[in-house]
């Protein structure tokens, strides 16, 4: 037991100090981002829709759900160092990085049970604790409150809930993108790159990888106008969840904040009862990638480890 407890320690150390110093393995050429050590990618064939994901660890199983403009990829820094106390799962979204692309279903209810029947696939009978990012954070709520039987705990970051209070917090360009997914994919065809560089204005999100990752998933065919889509379902889920504020959800909820309580803060508490605000200082937006440490010790807390 004890051998084999230091090779599990070996492996986690090794993952870390590829986090930490920056270096990364080439992305491969389908587009999926840069194998992690720790974490096995797979793929889960489900009803109408088939999932990319990563898995790893041993423990408590924490579900992290990226957001736009990113995949799997933009959560390695922090599984990286939730490996050794938890089972951690990254999943792409439907149309995202390497799961495939229906033609429709991109609303957060829809979302929300493709993960569902993910973690019914792989991790039957276990209770999550599902963490989300930007419209991630959308799709973990939807999780949380039509799975209350799979869903232990809810952490969202960089988000707020579509029905309660969203439209008026929101940026600007969430508004823009619902309003015409088209337009805005036709301005960027041709220079996505370029275009999702000035979208995201991080040195965090360019220096990790992420950027990279984001151009390989999102400048094929088709995909930046699929992922758009989100965005054009976020009126019909404000108007399904706004109908379900009187019916709170009752597990603890982080709002994971950086640098300054915000979007996700200011919302949750119109729909759950028990919301606590964490802020991770000298963060933006992209917290998971500008201090990894600091938001795999915040998600570490809020799922008991």
């Amino acid at each position: 037991m004890r051998r084999r407890s230091g090779y599990r320690a070996l492996v986690v150390v090794l993952a870390l100090l590829v986090a930490g110093c920056g270096a990364r393995p080439a992305a491969p050429p389908d587009g999926c981002g840069a194998e992690v050590p720790g974490l096995e990618r797979r793929t889960a064939e489900l009803p109408g829709v088939r999932l990319h994901h990563a898995v790893g660890g041993r423990g408590p199983v924490i579900v992290l759900v990226h957001g736009f403009p990113e995949t799997w990829r933009v959560w390695a820094p922090v599984g990286f160092r939730l490996l050794d106390r938890f089972t951690v799962v990254l999943p792409d979204l439907r149309g995202i990085g390497c799961s495939s692309v229906p033609t429709g279903g991109y609303d957060t209810r829809t979302r929300a049970a493709d993960l569902g029947a993910l973690l019914d696939r792989i991790a039957p009978g276990r209770r999550v604790v599902a963490v989300g990012h930007d419209l991630g954070g959308m799709v973990a709520y939807a999780w949380a409150r039509d799975r209350r039987d799979q869903v232990r705990g809810l952490v969202v970051t960089g988000a707020g809930v579509p029905g309660a209070g969203l439209a008026e917090l929101a940026p600007p360009h969430v508004a823009r993108f619902a309003a015409d997914p088209d337009g805005v994919a036709d301005e960027a065809r041709g220079r996505e790159r370029e275009w999702l560089a000035a979208f995201t204005a991080s040195q965090a999100f360019a220096t990790s990888g992420a950027l990279d990752d984001a151009v390989a998933a999102y400048d094929r065919p088709g995909r930046l106008r699929t992922a758009l889509a989100q965005y054009a379902a976020l009126p019909r889920d404000a108007a399904v969840q706004r109908a379900e504020r009187s019916d709170p959800l009752t597990i603890p909820v982080t709002a994971l904040e950086g640098g300054a309580p915000g979007t996700a803060s200011a919302t949750l508490p119109w729909v759950a009862a028990r919301v606590r605000t964490v802020v991770v200082p000298g963060t933006g937006h992209y917290l998971q990638v500008e201090r990894p440490e600091a938001v795999a010790a915040a998600i570490a807390g809020a799922a008991g480890g």
